[in-house]
């Protein structure tokens, strides 16, 4: 697997682990004294959806489908920018989330929104890098080996 790949896996199982461990807290009531305390539950969702299913869906994305089309990657540097980007946009959101449990600031407009663009951004990178990849020249056509002449 590319590293890129290793990446979404890691940030997958990474979110995995913050989702439940926030369900568990959530369960507690360690949360009871949030001012806004729904979105905490937001924060949950999000690092479960996004953070868990939609970076291991990435990443497995991009092991199998250049596989499974015969093609290569169209652009393995596209990938890791959306990494990034993913990276960026989910850490963000879940950290202005939390926040914004407790605070009377406008953190969805000002904090939630930016992130949740800058993952949308890395979320269009990967339709243009599957796209290319799967939707790119066909690979060569299989030949025979030829049999051996007699004689």
């Amino acid at each position: 697997m590319s590293p890129t790949v290793i990446g979404f896996i890691k940030v997958s199982l990474i979110s995995l682990l913050a989702g439940v461990i926030l369900g568990v807290l959530m369960a507690a009531g360690v949360f009871n004294g949030a001012g806004r305390p729904y979105m905490v539950t937001a924060a949950h969702a999000h690092v479960n959806l996004l953070g868990f299913v939609c970076m291991l869906i990435f990443g497995v994305a991009y092991h199998i489908l250049p596989r499974f089309s015969g093609k290569p990657l169209y652009s393995e540097g596209l990938a890791t920018a959306q990494l990034w980007l993913n990276i960026t946009g989910l850490v963000g959101m879940f950290v202005m989330l939390m926040a914004a449990a407790y605070s009377q600031a406008d953190l969805m407009r000002y904090g939630v929104a930016p992130f949740g663009a800058i993952f949308a951004l890395g979320a269009v990178v990967f339709v243009f890098n599957m796209l290319k990849t799967i939707g790119g020249e066909p690979p060569p056509p299989l030949v025979s080996p030829k049999p051996a002449p007699k004689g």
